[in-house]
């Protein structure tokens, strides 16, 4: 192995071919003959998240399948993720799932939130590694003000929708959760999916409790009431979403049971305004799916 990237692809694979015994920093980094503060220091600075989370998160994420898509008895499913008990294990997974292993058993619905590290040829490109957290959100009936315009025309459209919605948000009335901005992608003209290169309505909007004294200037869009997938992270809005959308439809929609809801042909992704110290503020993208 001569190099990190190396390093780190052997142990992903390891990882995964070890992910049921007691594996952990130290037998780690004994494996790769690295001390413990070299390689904690490598894996975090690399894949973004300590050695120790990424373990544990790819365990519940392998245990939650296995209490979808197997007969196992949860206390076998326990053990075969490294817990000495289920209510060692109850406790973990509800931490991370929000529901214990029953109901989440119950619901019928797998929800891989930590898939495992593909390293490509750029150490930037490990693919889902800017993902925080993945939520199951039932959300009410949305309305959004701001301004609209269909991709078919060039992506130029967006940034200079952007532009023109921070200049004037400042009158749209009724606004609520102030610390957000919201682009759509909406899909719900079926017409657009016949053409050879797909072009969808685009907005960057607000949203509002009531649509009132919107500008003449400006478009209104309903979201209906429905159920989200919801992936979050941080991240400059100024990046390009290529990455973070390929990862949820190439990668974790196919190693998910959930379907995309027909009837709501709409994503939404909303920007946080409040950045730290990085530059870097809160993002969400959320996804419609069947109930």
């Amino acid at each position: 192995m001569d190099n990190n990237k190396q390093v780190i692809k052997f142990l992903i694979d390891y990882i995964e071919e070890h992910i049921t015994e007691g594996i952990n920093l130290e037998s780690l980094a004994y494996t790769v003959g690295y001390s413990q503060y070299h390689l904690h220091r490598m894996f975090t600075g690399l894949v973004g998240i300590t050695l120790h989370q990424y373990i544990k998160r790819r365990q519940l994420t392998e245990a939650a399948k296995k209490l979808i898509f197997t007969d196992k008895q949860i206390i076998q499913i326990a053990l075969d993720a490294g817990y000495e008990s289920q209510q060692a294990f109850t406790l973990a997974f509800k931490s991370m799932y929000k529901q214990t292993p029953q109901k989440y058993r119950r619901k019928n619905q797998f929800n891989p939130i930590q898939l495992k590290f593909e390293v490509s040829g750029n150490l930037k490109n490990l693919k889902g590694d800017r993902i925080m957290d993945i939520e199951m959100i039932t959300k009410e009936e949305t309305y959004l003000v701001g301004f609209k315009a269909n991709t078919k025309k060039g992506f130029f459209v967006i940034p200079r929708l952007w532009n023109k919605l921070h200049k004037e948000k400042s009158r749209i009335k009724n606004r609520i959760d102030l610390d957000f901005v919201v682009g759509v992608n909406d899909y719900s003209n079926n017409s657009m999916f016949k053409e050879e290169n797909l072009a969808f309505d685009y907005y960057a909007a607000v949203e509002v409790s009531q649509p009132e004294g919107v500008a003449l200037d400006m478009s209104v869009l309903e979201v209906p009431a429905g159920k989200y997938v919801v992936f979050i992270y941080k991240g400059k809005v100024k990046d390009s979403m290529q990455s973070v959308m390929d990862y949820i439809y190439k990668e974790w929609f196919p190693q998910s049971n959930c379907q995309l809801n027909d009837k709501a042909r709409v994503d939404f992704i909303r920007y946080g305004e409040k950045m730290d110290e990085k530059g870097n503020s809160r993002i969400e993208v959320w996804v419609p799916i069947i109930s």
